[in-house]
């Protein structure tokens, strides 16, 4: 048996970048431990987006961090040799386009909001927006909101890169080290045992994003509400008649949304999941966790890549996939303390967990070592809002 002071269990960006955060403030004897290889879950298969416009004070907070963080990261480590050099960090923005008078007032609200704390959206008329994108199609757009500080990366290889910095710094990491059990003991923490090894230890933090609520049950916590739910994105090959700088477009009518991604484009949009796979997503069923394609996918985004920017619609697809987001009931995630002493949660991040991921490590590396969260009430996103119906109050742009 090895000991640990802490075992993170999760390869994704929230748990290379929570070791690596911990790791920074001192916290030695860490041990990350990852069932497959870095980073090859959802985090390798986001569309790495990066923004501060939301509706609401609490996504917006976290994700002014998040920008912070990341600018940050990868202008300290720019110099490190490859492969191990974090991603660029395009910040060329989020624009999302309103397309009738309800959304275009709300988003306005919307606006003012983030521009209270900082957040240096600005609104743009339907000329500035073609001035932006001259591709798009715009007769029937009323304004957009356009953030010049938003942008995107590629979360697997900011996932790799951040953990290779916690190594340097100490943290032992394991892959093809799936937990197999948690030890509790008398209501505390003991262990966590994967096929190769068992680590005593007092603390285990669960990252495993769309899996956290098997990794709950291990620890005798059977009501963490996080379920699976499937998104797609298909690339483009070479794309030429559209600017190099091009943000992150959304069209807020549909959800339909595309960025530049190395010469191609990148294409997505929400599919609403029929009744029986929600039936399996919340059943926790392992059909709601296979990653398969629905081909009717790449027919409805190209007949939105027609009506919104029609160079996009014929040019051939390189290449397609599926990933998971882990939803919880109000889209905001689990952090924090459990019934468990000792088993803490990091997960549940609904689809935001690169953009939101920096915060979160905050909080809980300040419950950690200082023993409180001092920089938010980290204590607003325990699973017991769930238990107690205290949900958190989600605003949607979409």
């Amino acid at each position: 048996m090895k000991t640990a002071d802490i075992v993170i269990i999760g390869g994704g960006i929230v748990g290379a970048t929570l070791a690596y955060a911990l790791s920074m403030r001192g916290a030695t004897n860490i041990v990350l431990l990852e069932r497959e290889t870095l980073a090859s879950g959802s985090s390798s298969r986001a569309t790495g987006g990066l923004r501060q416009q939301f509706a609401d004070e609490l996504d917006i907070r976290f994700s002014i961090e998040g920008i912070r963080f990341y600018a940050d990261f990868t202008r300290d480590y720019a110099a490190t040799p490859p492969p191990n050099a974090p991603p660029r960090f395009y910040q060329y923005g989020y624009m999302f386009l309103c397309a009738t008078p309800e959304s275009w007032q709300a988003m306005q609200g919307y606006v003012a909001l983030q521009q209270s704390l900082g957040v240096p959206t600005q609104l743009l008329t339907p000329a500035e927006i073609q001035q932006r994108v001259p591709q798009l199609v715009v007769e029937d757009i009323v304004g957009a909101s356009f953030c010049p500080t938003d942008g995107y990366s590629d979360p697997g290889m900011m996932s790799r890169a951040i953990a290779f910095q916690a190594q340097q710094r100490g943290v032992t990491l394991y892959e093809h080290a799936p937990v197999t059990a948690i030890t509790v003991q008398h209501g505390r923490v003991k262990a966590a045992q994967t096929p190769q090894e068992t680590f005593s230890t007092p603390i285990v933090i669960n990252a495993t994003g769309a899996s956290a609520a098997f990794v709950a049950r291990m620890a005798g916590i059977p009501d963490l509400p996080i379920q699976p739910l499937r998104r797609h994105i298909c690339i483009t090959g070479p794309v030429t008649n559209l600017p190099q700088d091009v943000p992150m477009v959304v069209d807020m009518s549909t959800g339909f949304h595309f960025r530049r991604r190395y010469g191609g484009v990148l294409l997505t949009m929400p599919l609403t999941p029929g009744e029986e796979e929600a039936r399996l997503n919340a059943m926790l069923a392992p059909q709601a966790f296979e990653l398969t394609f629905d081909e009717s996918f790449i027919t409805q985004v190209r007949q939105e890549a027609r009506r919104r920017c029609p160079p996009l619609a014929d040019a051939p697809i390189a290449r397609s996939w599926s990933g998971l987001y882990e939803m919880t009931p109000d889209e905001h995630p689990v952090l924090g303390k459990t019934e468990v002493e000792g088993f803490l949660c990091a997960c549940g991040f609904s689809g935001h967990g690169f953009m939101h991921a920096p915060m979160a490590v905050k909080l809980l590396t300040e419950l950690i070592l200082d023993g409180a969260s001092t920089t938010l009430d980290i204590d607003q996103f325990s699973i017991e809002r769930f238990r107690t119906g205290k949900l958190l109050h989600t605003t949607h742009l979409l």
